[in-house]
């Protein structure tokens, strides 16, 4: 689907010396319309569209303009050999898209994707789930991979935050990507949410945290289900580790490139609100312990990810 913005943390602004850009060959030019993409929706006019200008990956340049009666918008001057985003304000959400110039062309033409708004999530699914805990000598390591899908044609925006996520009790030192950390933000009620609006399509979230181990050789851990998910994969790792969960199927053990083993429970077509009980019992510690949780999460977030391009193909025009 056209409409993502996995972009929003393309992050470093600089300027570029005038003298150098005045070098440039500038006989290109950018133009489109912005489409409202919700159903019933048309040309939308008095949008304001920047154009951002982008050499060696960083911010050189940056222009506006305003969409016309039939949301259409033009920038003329376009140095072609840079690379460019453009962005669409749209009731304070932010639609970007990049734009390419095809071999031999001096005008490159952009339809740009825009929805109304909306504060409910019943369009809100969770395609594929994977969560990841593997038991050390002092805690329990938990990494949680989602791949969320808004079937909707709306951006959803929440309204206690956007997308949220139930942390188990005693949920510590929580982690993300780098670049992904500000949109972030820990609620009360052991809540935790992702503050960016979700536009129709797809969406994939990373995340992790620790929680403390027992002291007893027995330990449950409340995983709740917050959004309708298609299919859930749990692993559990560790040396000498038992698990029993009574909602999820056994599946095949999985096996790490250091040979590691961690067991393996699948689940379809879970309810949201579900609440699964993982038992986890005869606690010993695992060894090596980092460089297994990232070789499973490398591998669960290659996978996810060739499946939603293959999925989405040239529809999608942003990649997240």
């Amino acid at each position: 689907m056209r409409r993502l913005f996995a972009i929003l943390f393309i992050l470093f602004v600089v300027s570029i010396p005038s003298a150098a850009l005045a070098q440039e060959t500038a006989d290109g030019v950018i133009n489109g319309q912005v489409i409202n993409d919700t159903q019933g929706g048309g040309s939308v006019a008095g949008v304001e569209v920047t154009l951002l200008m982008y050499v060696d990956d960083m911010l050189a340049e940056t222009r506006t303009t305003t969409t016309d009666d039939e949301g259409k918008f033009q920038f003329d001057n376009v140095a072609m050999e840079h690379t460019y985003l453009v962005l669409a304000n749209y009731l304070d959400i932010g639609y970007y898209y990049p734009v390419e110039f095809e071999p031999g062309e001096t005008t490159a033409f952009i339809e740009v994707g825009v929805c109304d708004a909306t504060t409910s999530d019943e369009a809100i699914r969770v395609g594929s789930a994977h969560t990841i805990i593997n038991v050390e000598e002092e805690s329990l390591q938990v990494t949680r991979v989602f791949q969320l899908v808004n079937d909707g044609d709306r951006t959803y925006v929440g309204t206690d935050g956007v997308l949220v996520f139930t942390l188990p009790d005693g949920a510590t030192d929580f982690e993300a990507p780098q670049e992904l950390m500000p949109d972030y933000q820990l609620l009360d009620g052991n809540r935790l949410t992702y503050l960016v609006p979700f536009p129709p399509g797809e969406r994939q979230l990373v995340f992790a945290y620790s929680l403390a181990k027992p002291e007893s050789a027995e330990f449950t851990i409340p995983l709740v289900v917050d959004y309708y998910t298609d299919s859930l994969e749990v692993m559990i790792g560790g040396e000498g580790v038992e698990v029993a969960v009574t909602q999820l199927a056994p599946a095949e053990p999985v096996f790490t490139a250091t040979s590691e083993r961690f067991i393996h429970f699948h689940g379809e077509n879970i309810p949201r609100a579900t609440v699964i009980d993982l038992r986890i019992s005869s606690l010993s510690g695992g060894g090596r312990p980092f460089f297994i949780i990232l070789w499973v999460i490398i591998a669960v977030v290659i996978i996810g990810m060739a499946v939603y391009l293959l999925k989405r193909g040239r529809r999608e025009k942003v990649n997240e």
